[in-house]
C-alpha cells in the first residue's frame, strides 16, 4: 500500500487530527469522481466517510458472525473464544493490507454499521450465547473480542510508527480505512487510486465549490468530519 510522499507544505501536515485528513482527501475524490462522470459528486463524500465506517466494522461484523456460527455448532467456551478472536483479528489484517478480494464483504460493513451503535449485536450475543452455550460461552465471546481488540491497538500502534518512518506523516487505522475507501470507490469508476494529492488538488479553487456543496447536502455529516 503506497502512501503519500513526504511534504513540506503545512497543507500536507497531519496535525493529530483525523478530520481535516478526510476533509481535504473527500474533496480531491469529489474532484476525480466528477472528472470521469459522476453523476452524483456531491454525495461522493458521504458515501466513501460511510464505506470507511463499514470497513472500521469489519472485524466487527466478522467476529458476530463467527461467534453465532460457534453458538450454533454447540462449540466449547474455549472453542468458542478462539474463533471469535481469530476471526476479529483476521478482519483487523483485511483492512491493514486493504485486500477485499471477498465479495460484497465491505457491504457487509456498511450495513452493520448502521444498527451497530443500538446494543443489537450486543444483546443478539447473550440471548444466542446463553440459550446455546450457556453463560461460559457468551462470556467467552466478549473476552475474546477484548483480548482482539487489544492486540488490534498493538498492530495500529505498530503501523503507525512505521507509516510516521516511511512518510514522515502519523496515519491511524482510521485513516488507512479512509484511505482504503476512497481506492474502492475510485477504482470502480475508473479514477486515480493514488491519494498522493497533487499541488493544484490542495489549492481550494480546486474542490471549495464542491465542498461547499457538500456541506448544504450534508451538514451534519461536515460536522463531524471537521475541525471547524
Amino acid at each position: 500500500m503506497s502512501f503519500p510522499r513526504r511534504r513540506r507544505s503545512p497543507q500536507r501536515r497531519i496535525r493529530g487530527n483525523l478530520y481535516p485528513t478526510r476533509t481535504q482527501d473527500q474533496n480531491s475524490c469529489s474532484i476525480r469522481l466528477r472528472a470521469n462522470g459522476s453523476s452524483s459528486s456531491q454525495s461522493c463524500p458521504f458515501r466513501v466517510l460511510k464505506t470507511t465506517e463499514g470497513i472500521e466494522s469489519l472485524p466487527g461484523v466478522l467476529a458476530f458472525i463467527a461467534g453465532m456460527i460457534a453458538f450454533g455448532m454447540r462449540l466449547s467456551p474455549l472453542q468458542v473464544g478462539l474463533v471469535v478472536g481469530g476471526t476479529h483479528l483476521a478482519g483487523v489484517l483485511i483492512n491493514v493490507c486493504g485486500l477485499y478480494v471477498i465479495p460484497g464483504l465491505v457491504v457487509l460493513g456498511t450495513l452493520y454499521s448502521y444498527i451497530a451503535g443500538y446494543g443489537i449485536f450486543f444483546v443478539a450475543v447473550i440471548i444466542a450465547g446463553l440459550a446455546l452455550g450457556g453463560w461460559q460461552s457468551a462470556l467467552a465471546f466478549f473476552l475474546a473480542k477484548l483480548a482482539a481488540i487489544v492486540v488490534a491497538q498493538v498492530i495500529d500502534f505498530w503501523q503507525i510508527s512505521r507509516y510516521h518512518k516511511l512518510t514522515g506523516h502519523v496515519f491511524t487505522g482510521s485513516e488507512v480505512s479512509f484511505f482504503n475507501a476512497y481506492r474502492l470507490h475510485a477504482s470502480r469508476i475508473g479514477a486515480t487510486t493514488d491519494i498522493d494529492l497533487s499541488d493544484v488538488e490542495l489549492e481550494e479553487d480546486h474542490w471549495g465549490e464542491t465542498f461547499t456543496l457538500f456541506a448544504m447536502q450534508w451538514p451534519e455529516v461536515v460536522r463531524r468530519f471537521t475541525a471547524d
